[in-house]
Formats: C-alpha cells, structure tokens, sequence
C-alpha cells in the first residue's frame, strides 16, 4: 500500500514538472513573438523611411513610440499583476492581440505621428508582456527560476534573427543610377554608380513591408489562442477549490502571492526586508541599469543594419545577414548562460557580461569604423555578451529585494526612460554626425553597463540574498519543532 502511494506521488511530481515545463515552453514562444513584432523595426528602418519619406531623425522618433508605450504599460503591468495575480494568462492574450493589431498598421499609414501611435501601442503591451510572463515563471519556479528566466527571454533571441529573414525578400532594393559623363573628346557616356556613393543620396526600389510586418502580425495574433486557453482551466481550477480552505489556509491556488496594499507595494522598505535606504538604493540603480540596457538595446538592434550599409556599404543581403548572425550569437548567449547560471552566481554573471559588453565595444570604436571583417567579428563578441543582461538583472534584482509586479514596473520604466533618451539620441547624431556615431553610442552603452553593474554589486554586498533571513527562521522553527 506505501509502495503504490509512493508510486502514485512520483507521477504526480513527474506530471507537475512536464507540465511547468510545457507552460514555459509556450513562454519562451511567447518571447519569440515579442521579438516578431518589436524587432521588425531594424531590418525595416530604411524602407521606413521611404514610406514616411521622412530623414532617419523622424523615424527614430517615430519608432521611439515603442519607448515611450513601455511608461504607461509598465504601471498598468505592475499594478494589474500586482491585484489580479490569477489573471496573468489572460493579459499575455489580450496584450498579444493588441500588439498584434498594432503592428499590421504600421506599414499601413504614411506619417510619422500615426506610426508613433502605433509603435507607442505595442510598447505597451510589450511591458504587460514582460510583466504578466516574468511572474508566471516566478509562480511557477519559485527559487529556481533563474535559469528558466534566461531560457525564456532566449526565445526572443531566436525570434530577433528569424525577423530579417523572412524580412529581406520584402525589403527594396538597392538601385543604380545612370549619370552621363563626358569624356576628354566631347562624348557623352553612361556610368552605372551603386547608390552609396559620396556625390548623391541613394536611390530604391518598391518596398512591400506590410508582407514582413503581416507575418509578424501572424504569429502574435495565432499565440494568444494558447493563454486564453490556459486562463479558462486555471478559472476551472480555481472553482473547484473550497473558499473556506483558502481562507484557513489549507488550500490555494497556484500562483497567488500574498496581497499587498498599495502603500506596502510603493515602499522600498517592503521589498527589502525593513530597510529603506537599502531599498532605495537598488532601486535607483536598477533604474540607471535597465534605462541603459533598454535604449542601448534598441538602438542596437534598429540601427545596425542601417549602419552596415551606410558606413559599410553592406549591400541589402548582406546587412539583412548581418542583422541575423547577431541575433543569432545573441541567442547562443542566452543559451549558454541559462546552463552557466545554474553553477555560477548572479553577481558574478553579471561583472562577466558587463565586462565582455565594454571590451566588445571599445573593439567596435577602434577597429570597425571602416574594417568590415572587424565589424563582423566584434559585433558577434558584444551579442554574446549583452544577450543576457536583461535577464540577468531581474534575477539579481529578485536576489536582494522582493520583486513585485510594481518592482517590475520600475525596471521597464527605466527601459522607458532609456530608450527613448537612446533612440533621440541616435537619431539626431546619425542624421547630424553621421553613421560614424553609431560606434560612439555604442561604446557609451557597453562601458556605462560596466560602471552599473559594480556599483550594483558594492551596494549588494551589504546584506546579501534577501531569503538568508527567511531561510534562517525556517531552519530555526524546524529546530524547535
């Protein structure tokens, strides 16, 4: 009889882990479709441009949009994870949708105001994304979440480089332009000049975009049938408990944290453990840290094709492929250091990474500026290393202080912040500088990573992992018991 209950509660724990792993595994797609969406900007820049016919300043504010949508979602986010702990599933479908709705519009409308609505549109629901999705994984791995955290947000990886591929048969092409010269005996002769030359502004052909942005449209849209499925059997679930028993405590519903008022969610001391200063410092370095990594990242991954033709003279399948080979060392890096994480320790993931990101970079400053072979090779070095710096801080950020959904909210704002000072930024120095200054903010954004993540470790140090303290009560209690 013992042997058949021990049986039966090794199924049941194997039944548990196939599903938490199935549930993750529609996350890290859900990152993929993320990715479809909020990547396409990159490869599509240029063609961009042309449909808005509009300078790369008025499109970078334009995508900026994106930047800007994080503010407002990332507050609605936090609070909504915050209040409705049970509903995450049903917000990832929502906000899919949405996205998705957003996104087809995007080639649709010829002014840079009403592309910035929409790129504003899917900012929002990018941070409800985030937000709903990273809580899951918490509900679902508790203290092993780390490597389930980085796994996830590969998926985005793997989406970043499938987006230039589909992309490129849509994109126009570079065209040649005649121009008539005359020769040292009066004759008039035509000569074929590839548009990138430094006497005339390139010239293209049609761009059918809306296709590219139509399969990303696709793929978001199709992914939000498989939450709102898995919020109807969580609601089914959740009916056939007793509320009595989740009031006395003997049962509940996975997932549900314990509810907070909105003072509690709203003071540092809260998450961290009593101590305010404390609080406040992580906080306001976390700000500074996902600020960087968000503006960084998107003027990166919107830039870099753009910079590779215009600095480069990349031809159109050329940059697309460069465009794919750093999404996909961007994607090896996520993959590899989910398996690293396992064995080395959050503070130390992040000094690495933060280290390769400002060597890579300061690399790129000296020798990519008219080497593309150089280009080619660092820019795959500072993937690897960035890759996984976004997930990397929200697992140390959990270390030290408890993350709330209003914690969360508080490192997409600073993505907010940041990406919008970023892209600005970017798009007045590459219409005004030139694409040289792609370089500059580049080695700005690897070398301020750097400075973050030290100050970050110095200021953690001081009290170390916030569960010590609990784990010392409960070993504590079981001694008395």
């Amino acid at each position: 009889m013992n042997q058949d209950n021990s049986t039966s509660s090794t199924s049941k724990d194997e039944r548990s882990t196939f599903s938490k792993v199935v549930e993750t595994g529609f996350l890290i797609l859900t990152w993929l479709a993320l990715s479809s969406y909020t990547e396409i900007y990159g490869p599509t820049l240029i063609d961009l441009k042309l449909k808005l016919n509009a300078n790369y300043e008025d499109v970078a504010i334009a995508t900026s949009g994106r930047s800007y949508g994080w503010f407002p979602g990332s507050i609605v986010g936090g609070l909504l994870v915050d209040k409705f702990g049970g509903y995450c599933h049903l917000m990832i479908a929502v906000a899919l949708d949405m996205a998705a709705g957003a996104t087809m519009a995007i080639p649709l409308v010829h002014n840079v105001t009403y592309t910035w609505v929409f790129c504003f549109i899917g900012g929002c629901m990018e941070s409800i994304l985030n937000i709903a999705g990273t809580r899951i994984v918490f509900n679902i791995w508790k203290e092993k979440s780390v490597s389930p955290l980085m796994l996830i947000h590969l998926g985005y990886g793997i989406g970043s480089f499938i987006v230039p591929l589909y992309s490129n048969p849509f994109l126009a092409d570079e065209l040649h332009v005649s121009q008539n010269i005359t020769n040292i005996e009066g004759k008039s002769t035509s000569t074929s000049f590839p548009w990138n030359n430094t006497t005339s502004e390139p010239t293209y052909g049609t761009s059918r975009i809306e296709y590219a942005y139509g399969i990303s449209t696709a793929i978001v849209a199709s992914l939000s049938i498989v939450f709102y499925v898995y919020q109807i059997r969580r609601s089914q679930a959740s009916l056939k408990i007793d509320p009595h028993d989740v009031k006395t405590g003997a049962a509940s519903v996975e997932g549900e944290p314990k509810r907070k008022t909105v003072l509690e969610m709203i003071n540092p001391a809260t998450c961290a453990n009593g101590r305010m200063f404390y609080g406040m410092q992580i906080l306001f370095l976390i700000f500074l840290y996902f600020g960087n990594l968000g503006g960084g990242d998107r003027m990166i991954g919107s830039f870099i094709r753009s910079y590779s033709v215009d600095q480069l003279h990349f031809s159109k399948t050329s940059a697309s492929l460069i465009n794919t080979a750093y999404w996909i060392s961007f994607s090896i890096g996520r993959l590899l250091f989910s398996v690293i994480s396992r064995f080395v320790s959050v503070r130390v993931l992040l000094i690495v990474q933060a280290t390769g990101m400002a060597v890579s970079s300061t690399l790129l400053m000296f020798l990519a500026d008219d080497d593309s072979l150089s280009f080619w090779i660092i820019i795959q070095g500072f993937a690897f290393f960035s890759s996984s710096t976004w997930p990397t801080g929200v697992a140390w950020t959990d270390y030290h202080i408890e993350l709330t959904g209003l914690g969360m909210t508080w490192q997409i704002l600073g993505a907010s912040v940041g990406g919008i000072c970023h892209l600005r930024l970017i798009g007045y120095l590459y219409e005004h500088v030139g694409p040289i200054s792609f370089l500059y903010q580049t080695l700005g954004y690897g070398v301020s990573t750097l400075i973050i993540a030290v100050s970050l470790n110095l200021v953690g140090c001081q009290h170390g992992s916030r569960l010590q303290g609990q784990e010392e009560k409960e070993i504590a209690v079981s001694t008395i018991t």
